[in-house]
């Protein structure tokens, strides 16, 4: 009687975990102009602009969803480019509400333009609405989808109790950055269309409703543009969707969604983006997974069909969207002790080839599946570098820099060479063999380089920005410098650099040089990766390699701090190591969970257990800790320097019983300001000289100790990491980011 209720109860569960259902639309749009056999006819716009990147962006949430979070194909509708109509957009809308029951889960994707409209009914103070754009806008009579419009929709949603998660990369406003940056990436904004929607209706905004199972995470603020980007594969995203999509392949599928954003935002600061990120939610539904899917559901692997096998030859469903790399080994989900595949090159987004290392090629067939088996190091460079090419001489150089000491004298203006503390009125900088200003917003290049004209493009009591250019012989010392390190890429076009080599002058008006970041803006002076680094003087014309060698410390410090934010570790963590970290406020005993605290607070890192955790068989592994600053110094922070390798074992447990929070240290959180990065890497076997390995000022290389991980911790050093390929599955690396403030 009992093993019959217990087997009833048991097809019941069963019944209710596959009941709800996983539905998603995708819509990626780069194509606004009209074909080319036809004129816009548009009442309302008179500019269309294409974009990259959005359909990319679509087809990787696709792969990603399907792969890693359970999405069937038969369950995902895609609207691409010219397929992307005002209507077919607002029916596949009303189609996924229809087709959604109570407790399921659904997802709207979308990449591509957004705007505003006029609304003089409108409650809001601007008298404007958000807007996205179908591809069809060039038409006549098409007008925009308005954020009450789509308002309505997500709250029928709610309503019906559905599960609904909404990704939105583009931006609904513009504001031109007037900092020192040429030609910048597309941005995800059309002008605002010229009508007026008098629509008064207003409909509550879906994120505010409580206990409304609703998430959204929007690529910028409602005044930032929303930037595209190119990946390490040069392949067109959107920086906020490449973000997020990383973010994913690092954490697992129990990570929240609060968690998750905020891997995303780090990531997409350390790739040089200035706009902020939007999520927006009850606190409960944050701290759920990113789909609303109940934690300990999902397996958390990656999950890869075949596609076809060909001459014993396999095309897999995935790609770059899932951070393969090439080497990475999959055993068969089901025979995984039978056959074992290797991938031998990466084709794109969702598409690559493997060769057969193990078992009968005959016994392959289309839609099996595989799982990653190994750990490969990506052989993208850490950091990419724009370095201006010029042809000044330092005699030139020297002239340039009085100019710009003359500028720094002037009463009427007040100006600055710290881009930290101040996003100018006025900026003036080289690029591309030529000077441009950007006032205001305005660019335009500057014909003549002189006192008078710099000031024009100012007025009175702003601020003003100038760079000079470097000298010839500077710019080939520093590329030189770099030629034998291939963790550091020199790039040609401006815009697909993270850094740049800008030039100053020193307190007492000597050229000076360092690196800033391409886009900048003050209001990520608190971020893991700084604006600038500090300067160094040229003071005679044969300085050129000293500086080139300061120039190269910084960059390499840099890319060790981008290279740890951006480490893809291997997947299905929650199932090797079911923890995460959280931090206390010692005095209050309270998490921080807002992610900022402020100097001069006590503080307490805890190893706390997933949901999931307590019933799960886990070998124990050997936990370390370590904290990376601005200027890429790593700490060892636990164990204790002369502890050993004796309490850091995990799980720990007190009569049986798993301790699911642990308290690994106390801290006080000190100068400088800035993002403390905390990383706790888990190992099944101990590193025996972890007080060295972790303890690094600088990046001037570190003593390996035999464990295959100790190269791993030469990531962003002098002698990097390129030698490193491959690792087994018995690691895993969680990251805890946190902004400490005044």
């Amino acid at each position: 009687m009992k093993k019959t209720f217990l087997f009833i109860m048991l097809s019941a569960l069963t019944h209710i975990i596959f009941a709800q259902e996983k539905r998603a639309l995708i819509i990626g749009i780069d194509e606004y102009t009209p074909p080319a056999n036809e004129k816009a006819t548009s009442q309302y716009r008179s500019v269309f602009r294409n974009l990259e990147g959005c359909r990319n962006d679509a087809l990787s949430v696709k792969s990603v969803i399907t792969a890693k979070y359970g999405f069937e194909e038969k369950n995902i509708d895609s609207l691409f480019n010219t397929s992307a109509t005002h209507k077919n957009i607002i029916n596949a809308m009303q189609q996924l509400l229809a087709s959604s029951k109570p407790n399921d889960i659904a997802f709207i994707f979308y990449a591509g333009h957004g705007s505003q409209v006029n609304n003089s009914l409108s409650k809001e103070t601007d008298k404007k609405d958000e807007t996205i754009v179908p591809s069809d806008i060039w038409k006549d009579t098409i007008k925009d989808i308005r954020d009450k419009e789509l308002s309505a929709i997500f709250n029928a949603f709610i309503d019906k109790g559905v599960e609904l998660t909404v990704v939105m990369d583009c931006c609904h406003s513009g504001s031109i950055s007037r900092g020192p940056e040429l030609n910048p990436p597309k941005f995800r904004y059309l002008d605002i269309a010229n009508y007026d929607a008098k629509d008064a209706s207003a409909p509550t905004p879906p994120e505010t409703r409580n206990n409304s199972n609703f998430l959204i995470m929007s690529a910028a603020q409602d005044v930032e543009l929303a930037s595209e980007q190119f990946d390490d594969n040069n392949v067109p995203h959107g920086a906020f969707t490449l973000a997020l999509l990383q973010a994913i392949n690092q954490q697992s599928v129990d990570a929240s969604a609060m968690n998750l954003f905020s891997a995303a935002r780090a990531i997409l600061k350390a790739n040089g983006k200035k706009q902020e990120p939007v999520l927006g939610g009850s606190i409960e539904r944050q701290n759920e997974t990113l789909f609303g899917i109940k934690k300990g559901l999902l397996p958390d692997k990656i999950l890869v069909p075949v596609l076809e096998n060909k001459n014993s030859k396999i095309t897999l469903q995935a790609g770059f969207a899932l951070s393969l790399n090439k080497d990475n080994e999959l055993i068969h989900v089901e025979n995984n002790d039978t056959v074992k595949l290797r991938i031998d090159s990466i084709i794109s987004i969702n598409k690559s080839l493997a060769s057969i290392i193990k078992g009968d090629a005959k016994n392959i067939k289309a839609g099996e599946l595989f799982e990653v088996s190994n750990w490969v190091s990506s052989d993208a460079p850490l950091l990419k570098l724009y370095i201006p090419e010029t042809k000044f001489s330092f005699a030139e150089i020297q002239k340039f820099a009085a100019i710009n000491n003359a500028l720094k004298k002037q009463q009427q203006i007040k100006w600055t060479n710290n881009l930290e503390k101040v996003n100018p009125y006025a900026s003036v900088f080289f690029v591309n063999d030529k000077f441009y200003a950007n006032s205001n917003g305005k660019l335009e290049e500057v014909k003549s380089f002189n006192q008078q004209t710099v000031l024009s493009y100012t007025k009175k009591d702003s601020s003003l920005y100038v760079e000079i250019p470097p000298t010839a012989n500077l710019t080939s010392a520093i590329k030189n410098r770099f030629k034998e390190n291939s963790s550091i890429q020199i790039v040609h076009d401006v815009n697909q650099a993270n850094y740049m080599l800008y030039g100053t002058i020193d307190e007492n008006g000597n050229p000076a040089y360092g690196l800033r970041r391409v886009q900048t803006s003050a209001d990520d002076s608190l971020e893991s990766m700084p604006v600038q680094t500090k300067y160094f003087n040229l003071k005679d014309a044969d300085a050129n390699l000293t500086l080139a060698d300061s120039i190269y410390e910084y960059a390499m410090r840099l890319s060790k701090i981008k290279g740890w934010l951006q480490l893809v570790t291997p997947s299905g963590t929650s199932s090797k190591f079911p923890f995460h970290l959280e931090i206390f406020n010692s005095e209050t005993g309270k998490q921080i969970d807002t992610f900022t605290y402020k100097i001069g607070g006590q503080m307490s890192l805890h190893l706390v257990a997933n949901e999931n955790a307590a019933g799960m068989s886990m070998p124990k592994k050997y936990v370390y800790v370590f904290s990376i600053d601005r200027s890429g110094n790593m700490q060892s922070d636990y164990p204790g320097e002369d502890e050993g390798n004796v309490n850091n074992r995990f799980p720990k447990y007190d009569n049986d019983n798993l301790i699911r929070d642990f308290s690994l240290f106390d801290y006080e959180v000190s100068e400088p300001a800035g993002t403390d990065n905390f990383f706790l890497l888990a190992s099944d076997e101990p590193i025996t000289n972890y007080a060295m390995l972790f303890n690094q000022s600088g990046v001037r290389g570190i003593t390996e100790d035999g464990n295959p991980l100790s190269k791993l911790l030469n990531l962003g050093n002098d002698n990097g990491t390129r030698g490193l390929r491959q690792l087994p599955l018995n690691w895993c690396l969680l990251k805890l980011s946190v902004k400490s403030t005044h």
